[in-house]
This record gives structure tokens, C-alpha cells and sequence, in this order.
């Protein structure tokens, strides 16, 4: 029995001594993570945010780039409609054909109703100062 106890005790310690040795492991790595790998985590979240503030400017920039070519559009529509889409070849044939001078009042009347009014464009190099920079 005491050969029995004995290897039981012998038994009990091996065992403390992995659960001494993993405590000491859980605390060591405890130890790391709060000195080493939470500063670096908040190093990158606030590296983070600067990206993201970047991402936001660059999302109001695609927007206002998308309203600037949707108004550029519009005006291209409304200059078609009003001005008449023919290709080139059709307006060489009618300059070549004699039309009646009531059409030629009418069409140069409507040229004179819209004059035209060059659009406010934007300016990449206000947006993003790096351009004026020469390249490598």
C-alpha cells in the first residue's frame, strides 16, 4: 500500500508541476499580450483611422466627380436635343442642298436662344496636391 501511495504522491506532483508550468505559461503570455501586443494593436488602430479618413475624402471625391460628369451629361443631353444631333455628313448634304430661307431663320434663330456657357470644372490638383509633384 505504501508503494501505492507513493506512486499516487509521485503522480499528484508530476501533475502539479504541469499545471504550475502551464499557470506560468498563461501568465507569461498574459504579460506579452498586455506589454507588447495590445500597444502595437492600438499603433494600428490609429493608423487606422487616419486610413479611413482618407477613404471617407476619397469617397466625397468619387461623389463629387459622379455629380460633375451626371450635370456635364445633362447639359450634353439638352445641347442635343436643342441643337440637334445630326453626324456630320447629314449637315454637309443639307449645306450643299439649297433650303429655303425660312429654315435657315429658324435654325440660326435657335443659336441665338442658347448661347453657350462653358461648365465649372473641378481641378484634380486641389484635391490631390501630390500631382504637381514631378514623377520619379
Amino acid at each position: 500500500q505504501i508503494e501505492s501511495l507513493d506512486k499516487s504522491l509521485e503522480d499528484l506532483l508530476t501533475r502539479v508541476d504541469e499545471f504550475v508550468g502551464m499557470l506560468d505559461m498563461i501568465r507569461s503570455d498574459s504579460s506579452q499580450v498586455v506589454n507588447e501586443s495590445i500597444p502595437q494593436i492600438y499603433t494600428k488602430a490609429t493608423e487606422m483611422r487616419q486610413i479611413y479618413r482618407k477613404i471617407d475624402k476619397l469617397e466625397a471625391f468619387v461623389k463629387m466627380v459622379g455629380n460633375s460628369v451626371a450635370g456635364l451629361e445633362e447639359r450634353v443631353i439638352k445641347a442635343e436635343t436643342d441643337l440637334g444631333a445630326f453626324p456630320s455628313t447629314f449637315k454637309k448634304i443639307l449645306h450643299t442642298i439649297s433650303i429655303p430661307s425660312f429654315l435657315n431663320k429658324s435654325s440660326s434663330s435657335r443659336q441665338q436662344q442658347t448661347l453657350y456657357e462653358p461648365p465649372v470644372l473641378f481641378k484634380t490638383e486641389d484635391y490631390f496636391p501630390c500631382l504637381n509633384e514631378a514623377p520619379y
